[in-house]
Protein backbone atom coordinates (compact mmCIF):
# COMPACT_ATOMS: atom_id res chain seq x y z
CA UNK A 1 0.00 0.00 0.00
CA UNK A 2 2.85 2.36 0.89
CA UNK A 3 4.51 1.64 -2.48
CA UNK A 4 1.26 2.44 -4.28
CA UNK A 5 0.91 5.81 -2.53
CA UNK A 6 4.56 6.68 -3.25
CA UNK A 7 4.12 5.97 -6.95
CA UNK A 8 0.93 8.05 -7.11
CA UNK A 9 2.69 10.98 -5.47
CA UNK A 10 5.48 10.82 -8.05
CA UNK A 11 2.98 10.81 -10.92
CA UNK A 12 1.16 13.80 -9.41
CA UNK A 13 4.42 15.83 -9.15
CA UNK A 14 5.41 14.93 -12.71
CA UNK A 15 2.05 16.18 -13.97
CA UNK A 16 2.48 19.54 -12.22
CA UNK A 17 5.99 19.96 -13.71
CA UNK A 18 4.76 19.17 -17.22
CA UNK A 19 1.98 21.75 -16.91
CA UNK A 20 4.44 24.40 -15.77
CA UNK A 21 6.72 23.70 -18.73
CA UNK A 22 3.85 23.81 -21.19
CA UNK A 23 2.75 27.16 -19.80
CA UNK A 24 6.05 28.69 -21.04
CA UNK A 25 5.48 27.55 -24.65
CA UNK A 26 3.23 29.37 -27.18
CA UNK A 27 0.10 27.54 -28.21
CA UNK A 28 -0.34 26.48 -31.81
CA UNK A 29 -1.87 29.21 -33.94
CA UNK A 30 -0.92 32.02 -31.57
CA UNK A 31 1.24 34.82 -33.02
CA UNK A 32 4.59 35.18 -31.32
CA UNK A 33 5.62 38.75 -30.50
CA UNK A 34 9.14 39.33 -31.90
CA UNK A 35 11.97 40.47 -29.67
CA UNK A 36 12.58 44.22 -29.81
CA UNK A 37 15.31 45.40 -32.16
CA UNK A 38 18.53 46.33 -30.34
CA UNK A 39 20.00 48.25 -33.29
CA UNK A 40 19.23 51.99 -32.92
CA UNK A 41 17.46 53.67 -35.80
CA UNK A 42 18.78 56.75 -37.58
CA UNK A 43 16.34 58.82 -35.49
CA UNK A 44 17.73 57.27 -32.30
CA UNK A 45 21.27 58.01 -33.43
CA UNK A 46 20.32 61.61 -34.21
CA UNK A 47 18.76 61.95 -30.76
CA UNK A 48 22.08 60.92 -29.22
CA UNK A 49 23.96 63.73 -30.95
CA UNK A 50 24.88 66.63 -28.67
CA UNK A 51 22.66 69.67 -28.67
CA UNK A 52 23.73 73.34 -28.43
CA UNK A 53 23.96 73.15 -24.64
CA UNK A 54 25.46 69.67 -24.42
CA UNK A 55 28.59 69.47 -22.25
CA UNK A 56 29.70 66.27 -24.03
CA UNK A 57 33.08 66.35 -25.79
CA UNK A 58 32.88 66.48 -29.57
CA UNK A 59 34.65 64.06 -31.89
CA UNK A 60 35.28 64.89 -35.54
CA UNK A 61 34.11 62.24 -37.97
CA UNK A 62 36.94 59.87 -38.82
CA UNK A 63 36.43 60.47 -42.53
CA UNK A 64 38.27 63.78 -42.08
CA UNK A 65 41.97 63.73 -42.99
CA UNK A 66 44.43 63.82 -40.10
CA UNK A 67 48.16 64.51 -39.87
CA UNK A 68 48.65 60.76 -39.47
CA UNK A 69 46.62 59.80 -42.54
CA UNK A 70 48.24 62.51 -44.67
CA UNK A 71 51.68 61.43 -43.48
CA UNK A 72 50.98 57.80 -44.32
CA UNK A 73 50.04 58.89 -47.85
CA UNK A 74 53.41 60.66 -48.14
CA UNK A 75 55.21 57.59 -46.79
CA UNK A 76 53.41 55.30 -49.25
CA UNK A 77 54.32 57.58 -52.16
CA UNK A 78 57.97 57.63 -51.06
CA UNK A 79 58.18 53.82 -50.80
CA UNK A 80 57.15 53.47 -54.44
CA UNK A 81 60.53 54.89 -55.46
CA UNK A 82 62.81 52.56 -53.57
CA UNK A 83 65.68 51.70 -55.88
CA UNK A 84 65.73 54.95 -57.89
CA UNK A 85 69.36 55.98 -58.36
CA UNK A 86 71.01 58.95 -56.68
CA UNK A 87 71.86 61.89 -58.90
CA UNK A 88 73.22 65.23 -57.76
CA UNK A 89 70.65 67.91 -58.55
CA UNK A 90 68.06 65.27 -59.50
CA UNK A 91 64.42 65.72 -58.55
CA UNK A 92 62.46 63.10 -60.53
CA UNK A 93 62.30 59.29 -60.82
CA UNK A 94 63.49 59.40 -64.44
CA UNK A 95 66.50 61.65 -63.78
CA UNK A 96 67.28 60.33 -60.29
CA UNK A 97 67.16 62.03 -56.90
CA UNK A 98 69.53 63.80 -54.59
CA UNK A 99 68.41 63.86 -50.95
CA UNK A 100 66.47 67.12 -51.00
CA UNK A 101 65.20 66.48 -54.52
CA UNK A 102 63.61 63.25 -53.33
CA UNK A 103 61.86 65.00 -50.42
CA UNK A 104 60.79 67.86 -52.69
CA UNK A 105 59.36 65.57 -55.39
CA UNK A 106 57.46 63.23 -53.02
CA UNK A 107 55.72 66.10 -51.24
CA UNK A 108 54.95 67.89 -54.50
CA UNK A 109 53.08 64.81 -55.71
CA UNK A 110 50.90 65.06 -52.59
CA UNK A 111 50.16 68.71 -53.30
CA UNK A 112 52.46 69.98 -50.53
CA UNK A 113 55.05 72.65 -51.35
CA UNK A 114 58.41 72.32 -49.60
CA UNK A 115 61.71 74.09 -50.37
CA UNK A 116 63.99 72.43 -52.90
CA UNK A 117 67.22 72.43 -50.87
CA UNK A 118 67.92 70.72 -47.54
CA UNK A 119 69.00 73.91 -45.74
CA UNK A 120 65.62 75.53 -46.30
CA UNK A 121 63.89 72.20 -45.67
CA UNK A 122 65.53 72.24 -42.22
CA UNK A 123 63.57 75.43 -41.48
CA UNK A 124 60.25 74.55 -43.13
CA UNK A 125 57.04 73.95 -41.20
CA UNK A 126 57.19 73.35 -37.46
CA UNK A 127 59.91 71.67 -35.44
CA UNK A 128 58.95 68.27 -34.02
CA UNK A 129 60.58 66.49 -31.08
CA UNK A 130 62.17 63.18 -31.97
CA UNK A 131 59.83 61.42 -29.52
CA UNK A 132 56.79 62.84 -31.37
CA UNK A 133 57.68 61.88 -34.93
CA UNK A 134 54.88 60.87 -37.28
CA UNK A 135 54.99 59.44 -40.81
CA UNK A 136 55.54 62.23 -43.30
CA UNK A 137 57.82 64.32 -41.08
CA UNK A 138 61.02 65.57 -42.72
CA UNK A 139 64.22 64.47 -40.99
CA UNK A 140 67.36 66.59 -41.17
CA UNK A 141 70.85 65.26 -40.47
CA UNK A 142 74.03 67.28 -40.07
CA UNK A 143 76.65 65.71 -42.36
CA UNK A 144 79.85 67.63 -43.00
CA UNK A 145 80.78 66.15 -46.37
CA UNK A 146 77.52 67.11 -48.08
CA UNK A 147 77.44 70.26 -50.26
CA UNK A 148 75.58 72.34 -47.66
CA UNK A 149 76.16 70.29 -44.52
CA UNK A 150 72.57 69.03 -44.39
CA UNK A 151 70.92 65.79 -45.45
CA UNK A 152 67.14 65.35 -45.63
CA UNK A 153 64.88 62.30 -45.49
CA UNK A 154 61.25 61.31 -44.87
CA UNK A 155 60.15 59.53 -41.70
CA UNK A 156 58.04 56.39 -42.31
CA UNK A 157 57.15 55.44 -38.74
CA UNK A 158 58.37 52.61 -36.48
CA UNK A 159 61.84 54.16 -36.28
CA UNK A 160 62.51 53.99 -40.03
CA UNK A 161 63.07 56.59 -42.71
CA UNK A 162 63.56 56.70 -46.47
CA UNK A 163 66.07 58.80 -48.39
CA UNK A 164 68.36 59.09 -51.40
CA UNK A 165 71.73 58.73 -49.65
CA UNK A 166 74.69 59.61 -51.85
CA UNK A 167 76.48 59.16 -55.21
CA UNK A 168 76.52 55.51 -56.29
CA UNK A 169 73.53 54.57 -54.10
CA UNK A 170 69.78 54.32 -54.54
CA UNK A 171 66.67 55.34 -52.60
CA UNK A 172 66.39 53.04 -49.58
CA UNK A 173 64.94 52.64 -46.08
CA UNK A 174 67.13 52.90 -42.99
CA UNK A 175 66.85 52.66 -39.21
CA UNK A 176 66.81 56.00 -37.41
CA UNK A 177 68.30 54.36 -34.30
CA UNK A 178 71.41 53.11 -36.11
CA UNK A 179 74.52 54.60 -34.49
CA UNK A 180 75.51 56.63 -37.55
CA UNK A 181 72.15 58.33 -37.91
CA UNK A 182 71.76 58.89 -34.18
CA UNK A 183 75.09 60.75 -34.16
CA UNK A 184 74.16 62.95 -37.11
CA UNK A 185 70.49 63.60 -36.30
CA UNK A 186 69.79 67.33 -36.25
CA UNK A 187 66.04 68.05 -36.27
CA UNK A 188 62.66 67.10 -37.69
CA UNK A 189 60.14 69.35 -39.40
CA UNK A 190 56.41 68.89 -39.88
CA UNK A 191 55.09 70.55 -43.02
CA UNK A 192 51.75 68.74 -43.19
CA UNK A 193 48.62 70.45 -41.89
CA UNK A 194 45.11 69.11 -41.41
CA UNK A 195 42.89 70.69 -44.08
CA UNK A 196 39.51 72.21 -43.15
CA UNK A 197 36.88 69.50 -42.84
CA UNK A 198 33.17 70.26 -43.12
CA UNK A 199 31.96 66.97 -41.65
CA UNK A 200 29.97 67.40 -38.45
CA UNK A 201 31.27 66.84 -34.93
CA UNK A 202 29.64 64.22 -32.71
CA UNK A 203 29.41 63.51 -29.01
CA UNK A 204 30.40 59.85 -29.34
CA UNK A 205 33.48 58.60 -31.23
CA UNK A 206 31.52 55.59 -32.50
CA UNK A 207 28.71 57.81 -33.80
CA UNK A 208 31.31 59.87 -35.65
CA UNK A 209 31.93 56.99 -38.03
CA UNK A 210 28.29 55.90 -38.28
CA UNK A 211 26.70 59.31 -38.71
CA UNK A 212 29.27 60.50 -41.24
CA UNK A 213 28.60 57.47 -43.40
CA UNK A 214 24.84 58.02 -43.12
CA UNK A 215 25.28 61.63 -44.13
CA UNK A 216 27.42 60.63 -47.10
CA UNK A 217 24.70 58.38 -48.53
CA UNK A 218 21.94 60.88 -47.81
CA UNK A 219 20.02 59.28 -44.95
CA UNK A 220 21.55 61.18 -42.09
CA UNK A 221 20.26 64.20 -40.24
CA UNK A 222 17.45 66.16 -41.80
Amino acid sequence: MRSYLHAAALLFCAGIAASALCACQPKAGVNVIPSPETQPSVADANAMLPGPSSPAPLYRANLCPTIMSLGEDVADAARKHIGVRYRSGGASPSAGFDCSGFVYWVFSKQGVAVPRDSVRQSRAGQEVAKADLLPGDILIFRIANTPNGRHSAIYLGDGRFIHSPSAGSRVRIENLEADYWKRHYMTARRVLEEPPCNLDLYGNPELADTQALLDEIGIGKK
